[in-house]
């Protein structure tokens, strides 16, 4: 995204709140017309005011950053036994950042998985010496 892009995002955001660019501007600790050049694109939002706006909204930096974009979301869906969930928000593929992240939480799941199964495998060898005993 570029960063008239990222303006017009932060801008669709506040206005689905129903807030005011004041309301805003405080958030991020600037006046009004500072925050009204950074909405307008003319100047940049810092990573520092991204990170800020998305606590505020209470999203990731990617669904603050991606509107129609599907979006990892690793914090609202967890599972009985403690692993987070991942699923896509929309249907319309996902970005190469994305994909390189499933990857490598798909990668970290398969160590887990085989730690597991070498534990299991312990476990049911000494059940088996314990029962000849």
């Amino acid at each position: 995204m570029n960063k008239k892009q990222i303006a017009m995002r932060i801008r669709q955001l506040r206005e689905e709140r129903n807030l005011t660019q004041k309301e805003v501007a405080d958030v991020l600790g600037i006046h009004q017309p500072a925050y009204c050049a950074k909405e307008s694109g003319d100047t940049s939002f810092t990573a520092v005011d991204l990170d800020k706006l998305a606590v505020f909204y209470n999203l990731s930096l990617d669904e603050l950053l991606r509107a129609d974009q599907p979006v990892l979301n690793m914090y609202e869906n967890k599972v009985a036994n403690g692993y987070n969930v991942i699923h896509t928000q929309n249907q319309q593929g996902i970005s190469a950042e994305l994909f390189n992240r499933l990857c490598d939480i798909m990668e970290n799941n398969a160590i887990v998985l085989k730690d597991i199964a070498a534990q299991h495998a312990k476990l049911i060898e000494l059940l088996a010496r314990a029962g000849k005993s």
